[in-house]
């Protein structure tokens, strides 16, 4: 999260530094990005940069999560929300997305940022989004969590449905670093993989 010194900054500085950003993180993927570069290109001192966040992590989630609040904010005013356990839901949903969400058509580089280069960034990274960002966090509105309302599931699976979801969504990432490319047959392995996944939450016993 960035210090309270961005955000005492104006409001046509903070745009800057969001666009030039922006601009940098969908060229290239998070690794391939110095800190140097991209203090560079805001045109500010390295000094002041530290100021403003902790390091280049620091503001390439505050952009991730300058998409995902745009998201979060629509989904909720549509009422909709992404099913991880019903793939089908979600692949009707992602089609969707071009007609009822306006955002990820309208927000600069969304698919360069939040897809493209997310999907290739470093382990480390998806893994400290996932834990800081997204597991417990106001992100977890975007996902339906109805499955985990079935009696027959152990309380304490229950009470850990964030990380089931979390889990849930890393399936694609993990499919896509092994899969052979092939769209069609990843989505069908995906589906399959979902499927053992609830009949194993729903067998499991303490």
């Amino acid at each position: 999260m960035p210090k309270k010194t961005f955000f005492n900054l104006s409001e046509s500085k903070r745009n800057h530094i969001i666009d030039v950003a922006m601009d940098e993180f969908a060229k290239a993927p998070y690794q391939n990005i110095s800190i140097n570069h991209l203090i560079k290109c805001i045109g500010i001192p390295t000094g002041s940069f530290y100021q403003y966040f902790e390091d280049k992590k620091d503001l390439y989630f505050y952009i991730v999560s300058f998409y995902m609040d745009n998201e979060l904010r629509e989904r909720t005013e549509k009422n909709q929300k992404f099913d991880p356990m019903e793939p089908e839901e979600i692949e009707k949903a992602e089609k969707a997305d071009a007609i009822d969400l306006e955002s990820t058509q309208r927000m600069k580089y969304y698919k360069e940022i939040m897809v493209d280069s997310f999907n290739m960034a470093p382990k480390d990274i998806k893994r400290d989004w996932t834990f800081d960002r997204l597991i417990g966090g106001k992100y977890m509105g975007l996902y339906d969590s109805s499955f985990f309302e079935n009696e027959q599931l152990d309380e304490r699976i229950k009470e850990n449905k964030e990380l089931m979801i979390a889990i849930t969504l890393a399936m694609t990432n993990v499919i896509h670093c092994f899969g052979d490319n092939d769209v069609n047959k990843e989505w069908e392995l995906y589906k399959l993989c979902i499927g053992i996944f609830k009949q194993g939450l729903l067998d499991y016993k303490r």
